[in-house]
């Protein structure tokens, strides 16, 4: 997902004060944060099955599995400066709802990930930038709550 984020330059400034362990644990939280209301609209749109079946592992899950296993994951770049959240579904439950999804030769789609997710682009975006500063401001006390203390 690509957006704007108003005052950028000065949230760069605040986390190049605060140091590389502060930031890459404030950008973790603000992309999880920003990508939980797409993860709940996608539990509430992804259709359930009215029985058991089981899964390409041989397992035998109840209906409502693949809504189990809808999930956030962050993940931070090597150098530390870029986070990525993926919106998805656990690897097991992967291989059905992928057919759900996009549908097969003989089953119409039912598109409830792309949609879940193109809903909810604009509030991510504002719950990053909220995030984010909460983050800053919370680690800021923390660190003037240490050096009073000294």
């Amino acid at each position: 997902m690509a957006g704007e984020i108003e005052g950028v330059a000065e949230l760069t400034k605040k986390f190049q004060e605060l140091g590389a362990a502060a930031t890459s644990a404030a950008l973790r939280s603000a992309a999880r944060a920003a990508m939980k209301p797409a993860a709940d609209r996608a539990k509430a749109l992804i259709p359930v099955g009215t029985v058991a079946h089981r899964t390409f592992k041989g397992r035998l899950v109840a209906p409502g599995f693949a809504r189990r296993s809808i999930r956030v994951v962050t993940k931070l770049s090597r150098d530390k400066q870029k986070v990525t959240a993926l919106l998805g579904v656990r690897r097991e439950a992967f291989y059905a709802v992928q057919f759900v999804e996009l549908g097969t030769s003989k089953t119409p789609a039912e598109p409830w990930l792309r949609t879940a997710f193109e809903s909810q682009k604009d509030p991510a975006l504002r719950a990053i930038g909220d995030n984010m500063r909460k983050r800053i401001e919370r680690i800021a006390n923390q660190r003037a709550a240490r050096a009073s203390a000294k």
